[in-house]
């Protein structure tokens, strides 16, 4: 069983290949915007990749692991990130709040009063896992963990159940270059049966349109 301090929801991009462009982005966050369903009291940064390393040595493995550091700028509005992400293949976006806004991204479990809400937009320069498998606990050990460099053709996402710890396979979801993430508060989970099909359908149509592309969904557990 996986024990859940912090549940993450991503819509990844079907083609691993799309990248999408500056201003698609904008419009996207815009869209979200007018449907009201981006963090409350936002603060919006972009981070680039620094050229610097944050080195660590993973618990389990020992493997000596070399994390990207980025450095971050913040936009005082949804135009100016164009500015900064204009000519970059590899970007984090991060758009931090409080919840709930009038329009919750997914059903989440009863909690009563405001929670963190993180929203990010995330593009790579060459594909990565967007699986999750936990390979301590998993059969599916053998596929990169998130965020690992992946082969394009890696196409199924294997992902764990947040209540149960069981895999959810889901196809056209374990690598991408671009994928959009929803965090909420720790502790907070989603109403959930056995699918990941969880955001709300105005919010999926919102990036197909945006983007014009076809996403599936998945998502990270901490």
């Amino acid at each position: 069983m996986v024990i859940v301090e912090q549940y993450i929801h991503t819509l990844i991009a079907s083609p691993p290949e799309f990248a999408p462009q500056p201003q698609q982005v904008v419009v996207f966050l815009n869209g979200l915007t007018d449907l009201n369903c981006t963090p409350l009291q936002a603060t919006m940064r972009v981070g680039k990749l620094s050229g610097q390393f944050r080195v660590g040595r993973d618990p389990l493995t020992g493997e000596v692991l070399r994390i990207p550091r980025r450095d971050y700028a913040v936009a005082d509005k949804t135009s100016g990130i164009r500015t900064l992400i204009d000519g970059l293949n590899d970007y984090d976006i991060i758009v931090s709040g409080e919840g709930p806004p009038n329009l919750q991204p997914l059903a989440l479990e009863e909690f009563d009063g405001p929670y963190g809400f993180n929203l990010h937009i995330c593009l790579r320069s060459m594909c990565v896992s967007t699986s999750d498998p936990h390979p301590e606990v998993s059969p599916t050990s053998a596929v990169p963990l998130f965020g690992e460099p992946c082969e394009a053709d890696n196409r199924t996402g294997f992902f764990h159940h947040p209540h149960r710890g069981t895999i959810i396979e889901v196809p056209e979801a374990g690598c991408a270059r671009f994928w959009i993430a929803f965090e909420f508060g720790k502790w907070l989970l989603p109403v959930m049966e056995d699918s990941l099909n969880l955001l709300d359908p105005s919010v999926v149509a919102l990036a197909r349109r945006c983007f014009a592309t076809n996403f599936a969904q998945g998502c990270y557990l901490l």
